[in-house]
């Protein structure tokens, strides 16, 4: 979201909550009204437009904090209120770093070209990174949830994620949402990982979810969604 906007609309609040004050003729109804009217419309933007995190800090996140987070995906809707899912909270770092390093191996090796694959210079020219900052790598992070569920409970699990993403948000934290983890987790050494994250059995990893602090100082680290596809073109209406 756009961070003027957000900024804009709180100083609006602090506005309305400061002439009240000032103003003791003014009706407390009316003065709550416009307070909750400028407050929804920011709760509003923020979900509408809700940004990817590039760079975390690594600030901790306080337990009350993470508390409500959770609640958030505990009580997302899922088909007939099964609840098939789970959430592992990892804050420590040393497991936080493996896996990051983890992650940094099998992407490199999902990146690495087939022996065949033309040599640079050769064939088609290989096109320039479109990124414009640092991605955000799993070590970036002070929080990681990771999302289990039972096969054939993906939506479940997703709506449960995008719950927690927008609790986070709304608490002022930066969020990213990667599924590349689920790769090296349910890779060789599943089992280990399983263990470490105390995946319940008959369940398998399917996303995870970074929290933070947001690192302001490193180009980009903070990005709304790409453009969107036209509405007309992902959307249709039956009146």
């Amino acid at each position: 979201m756009n961070n003027k906007l957000t900024l804009g609309a709180l100083a609006a609040i602090a506005s309305i909550s400061l002439s009240s004050c000032q103003q003791p003729s003014t009706p407390a109804a009316e003065v709550a009204a416009e307070t909750s009217a400028v407050t929804n419309e920011c709760l509003l933007q923020i979900v509408e437009d809700l940004p990817t995190t590039q760079a975390f800090l690594k600030d901790p996140i306080p337990d009350e904090d993470i508390q409500r987070i959770v609640n958030a995906g505990i009580n997302a809707p899922s088909a007939m209120n099964k609840q098939p899912w789970h959430f592992t909270v990892v804050s420590n770092a040393e497991l936080i770093q493996q896996m990051a390093q983890d992650q940094q191996a099998a992407m490199k090796k999902m990146q690495m070209p087939p022996k065949d694959a033309p040599k640079a210079g050769e064939g088609d020219k290989p096109k320039p990174p479109t990124s414009k900052g640092p991605k955000s790598a799993m070590g970036d992070s002070p929080v990681v949830i990771v999302i289990s569920c039972a096969e054939g409970s993906e939506l479940d699990a997703g709506l449960a994620c995008e719950s927690m993403n927008n609790m986070a948000n709304l608490l002022g934290y930066g969020t990213k949402i990667a599924s590349s983890p689920s790769i090296y987790l349910n890779g060789e050494n599943k089992a280990a990982y399983y263990e470490k994250l105390q995946i319940p059995e008959g369940q398998r990893v399917v996303t995870v979810l970074l929290l933070g602090k947001i690192n302001t100082e490193l180009y980009d680290a903070k990005t709304a969604a790409t453009p969107r596809n036209p509405k007309e073109q992902v959307v249709s209406f039956v009146k």
